[in-house]
């Protein structure tokens, strides 16, 4: 298997609302059907088209040609989340 960084085959998204949305890595799982898990922030507003886009990009990477291919997105727990805000 090859390694490389996700700068060689993709760039991030801009269209966050709030903020951008970035990929920090990604690993591959399983073998048969081939799956990549990608890590990152506010990867549930990765809009379908990239997605497509991610998948033809490690198609052509990996010569995947003909391989059906599954992508899972993984976000870190907001650790401020549900925490009252103090009041200075």
């Amino acid at each position: 298997m090859r390694t490389c960084t996700i700068g060689d085959c993709v760039t991030c998204p801009r269209n966050a609302p709030n903020r951008r949305i970035k990929i920090r890595y990604m690993t591959q799982l399983k073998a048969r059907p081939p799956l990549f898990v990608f890590f990152g922030n506010q990867l549930d507003e990765l809009p379908e088209s990239y997605k497509r886009f991610l998948m033809n990009g490690l198609r052509e990477m990996f010569d995947f040609h003909g391989v059906p291919m599954r992508l899972s997105k993984r976000s870190p727990k907001n650790p401020f989340a549900g925490k009252a805000r103090r009041k200075n």
